[in-house]
């Protein structure tokens, strides 16, 4: 009698389940790739942990980890080259709870869990923002934003400040990180953030999530509702770039 196949332990259901070529009305054909598949591919190339890392994340053996990203990477080709939909369902799979010790940066339910953490001990729950010049979107640099938004969650007031980097010189993203560190955030939301900046804000203990939506008000309400994914890509700087 087979021995029975071990569940692989995911962080959570992906966001969408079906992908569909543009100009493509019908699911006919679809490659099916599984919620554990899809895990594979956001642990080892989204959040860029090694093959290693990823089997103890998943809780099963490393030959398993590469056999099912293997797997996986071959049905996302099939789709890209033959232009056909693919869908995510099925496999052998359990949602994590958030208590392993494996999970670390990898699970949003972890860092969510930490956050709350902080914030039922007593300290505030501020939440920083890179905002653009209308003052309303999320501003695509960091480092170069006209303005940050402070965010009291508790509270539910905001403070705009001008960020002192914005015209710098050189060395924006550290300024703008220190900025960041000295208003007393433990939260950053932003598109994207730099190397040595993320060192910064590191070392302050301060969680790094990526945005999803064009305004403030929209990912402030995704935070808050555990639907933002921490940032794990840090770019390694545009030099000259403004």
């Amino acid at each position: 009698m087979p021995r029975p196949r071990k569940c692989r332990r995911v962080c959570c259901l992906p966001k969408e389940t079906v992908y569909v070529p543009l100009g493509t009305e019908e699911l006919s054909g679809a490659v099916i790739l599984t919620v554990d598949e899809f895990e594979t591919i956001r642990l080892i190339d989204n959040n860029g942990l090694s093959q290693e890392e990823c089997s103890a994340y998943m809780e099963v053996a490393r030959t398993t980890v590469q056999q099912i990203y293997n797997n996986a990477r071959h049905k996302l080709s099939v789709a890209l080259m033959e232009g056909r939909p693919f869908r995510i369902e099925g496999g052998d799979y359990r949602l994590c709870d958030g208590a392993s010790h494996a999970c670390r940066h990898a699970c949003w339910r972890r860092q969510a869990a930490a956050e709350a953490a902080k914030h039922e001990g007593g300290s505030k729950m501020i939440v920083a923002i890179p905002v653009d010049e209308n003052q309303r979107d999320v501003c695509e640099s960091f480092a170069r934003a006209p303005y940050f938004l402070f965010r009291d969650l508790e509270a539910g007031t905001d403070e705009l400040k001008v960020n002192p980097a914005s015209d710098a010189q050189g060395g924006a993203g550290l300024q703008a990180a220190q900025f960041v560190v000295d208003g007393g955030a433990k939260v950053l939301l932003t598109i994207r953030c730099g190397e040595n900046a993320a060192e910064v804000l590191q070392g302050a203990e301060i969680g790094i999530y990526k945005t999803e939506a064009p305004t403030v008000a929209e990912n402030v309400e995704a935070f808050q509702a555990g639907k933002l994914s921490p940032l794990t890509h840090f770019h390694a700087g545009y030099q000259g770039i403004r």
